[in-house]
């Protein structure tokens, strides 16, 4: 049985407007895999490269716009289109996705039937090329499927195709059955609070590393935690196999809600993570290791995936870690790459609050499915409306920005809580000594008590 491939008709109508006289689009789908079913919740046309050569910020818009014009003027063929810039745009909007969703594939629309055997080195070296660098990111991306789709809407019969090819595999094309429906999937909601208070500490005698490394060496401890962490729905565990439908009606039915049915699809589903506890075994030798720095990962994480109606327990709780993970590794090398030069602290400062970008969502049109974008502090809502338009095709209105899910962090606050921390660690022995001197004037006093117990004792 082949696969088969759901899409509302509203994707359809983008892609119809896509059409250009004898020239090719080429875009990606982005949706749910699940078994031999695909669940597409967007379409979106690859924007044309930038040259790098530009500088001049105020100059920036109409540059843009005129190398857009020549690029997309050049594109007279599937041959045309480089491979990497494809790829590019795949980790950009896989950034942007929630746990669960990927890049699927790609879609082309041109003058033929482009999926024919004079092109089809070419779409195996895109989707190839695509694949290793999503592969590559393996933090944002999680475990990438190696079946892709490919479909082809000719511009001149509006007619469309679909196939799917498996990378590194026998690399045949196999047919696909992509239904375009007016009916709109359903999906269910899941939200979910992660805080974190961690400390990493860096070892003194290691080479010293860039704040990169370091950040990377976090990324993959917390990866790690993450993966081995208990998933709790809604207050119980549940059984792998068990529907999120018995779920959400189970939550239905304890809270006799008196909203309309409308109302009721819209609720989310609750979610809980616990780490597992580290075993101690008390007969354990005590390694001691000095510590040249620590960096103290803390903060309040917001979650939100989408499953499909028919998911299992299962499927929620890989979209749930997948967006966990995916969503710090993004702001975290976010922040590395924005970083102009290493802090290596001074005598007069030695504590650093980094501020990653914080989460925003911004709800698909006609979907409650909501996407991610993520902004440094003093950005706006503005900023994220950019990036739709740019690399999802998207305008949106400024009023479904949902910006404050994240709260930004107060940088006096953080400063005057490690001034704090730094007395107490600088105290040393002096700090021990206050606790010596608590034990004794407590032993004093105990000491006091009795003696006024044998005193009345033998009076009495």
């Amino acid at each position: 049985m082949g696969r088969t491939v759901y899409a509302e008709e509203r994707l359809h109508n983008y892609l119809i407007s896509l059409i250009r006289p004898d020239e090719y689009t080429i875009g990606l789908i982005v949706g749910q895999s699940t078994g031999q079913k695909d669940y597409i919740v967007h379409l979106a046309k690859t924007p044309p490269p930038i040259g790098k050569n530009i500088v001049e910020e105020i100059l920036l818009n109409t540059t843009i716009k005129s190398e857009q014009n020549t690029i997309e003027n050049h594109i007279k063929s599937v041959k045309d289109i480089p491979e990497s810039w494809v790829a590019d745009h795949a980790k950009h909007v896989t950034r942007m996705l929630p746990g669960g969703m990927r890049v699927l594939g790609t879609f082309i629309i041109g003058p033929e039937d482009s999926i024919n055997d004079n092109n089809i080195q070419k779409f195996k070296s895109i989707l190839t090329t695509m694949h290793k660098n999503l592969l590559y990111n393996k933090y944002l991306c999680g475990d990438n499927n190696e079946e892709h789709l490919i479909l082809n809407l000719n511009s001149i019969t509006q007619k469309y195709t679909c196939k799917s090819i498996e990378i590194n595999k026998n690399g045949i094309f196999k047919s696909v059955d992509w239904k375009f429906q007016t009916r709109a999937t359903k999906w269910h909601q899941l939200e979910a609070f992660i805080n974190f208070d961690r400390l990493f500490l860096i070892a003194a005698n290691k080479d010293p590393e860039t704040l990169k490394k370091q950040l990377q060496d976090i990324l993959k401890t917390v990866s790690d935690i993450v993966e081995t962490s208990l998933i709790v729905i809604e207050g119980e565990v549940w059984s792998p196999h068990d529907t999120l439908e018995v779920i959400s009606k189970n939550k239905k039915d304890e809270k006799n809600c008196k909203s309309n049915e409308k109302n009721n699809n819209d609720q989310s589903i609750q979610i809980n993570l616990y780490i597992p506890c580290q075993e101690e075994n008390i007969n354990s030798d005590v390694k001691v290791t000095p510590c040249s720095a620590s960096i103290r990962l803390i903060g309040q994480l917001v979650s939100r995936t989408f499953v499909h109606q028919k998911a299992i327990v299962e499927e929620a709780n890989t979209a749930i870690k997948q967006d966990i993970i995916r969503s710090l590794a993004s702001r975290l090398e976010m922040h590395w790459d924005s970083l102009i030069e290493e802090e290596n602290g001074s005598p007069e400062e030695n504590i650093t609050l980094h501020e990653p970008p914080r989460r925003v969502l911004i709800a698909l049109p006609e979907s409650k499915i909501t996407l991610s974008d993520y902004l440094f502090p003093g950005e706006g809502a503005q900023e994220a409306l950019l990036s739709l338009q740019e690399l999802l095709d998207l305008e949106v209105h400024e009023s479904t920005v949902q910006k404050d899910i994240e709260l930004e962090a107060d940088p006096a606050e953080f400063y005057f809580q490690n001034k704090i921390d730094v007395k107490t660690v600088d105290l040393g022995i002096d700090s021990s000594g206050n606790q010596i001197k608590i034990y004794i004037t407590s032993f004093s006093i105990a000491l006091l008590i009795i003696i006024f117990a044998i005193i009345i004792h033998k009076f009495y």
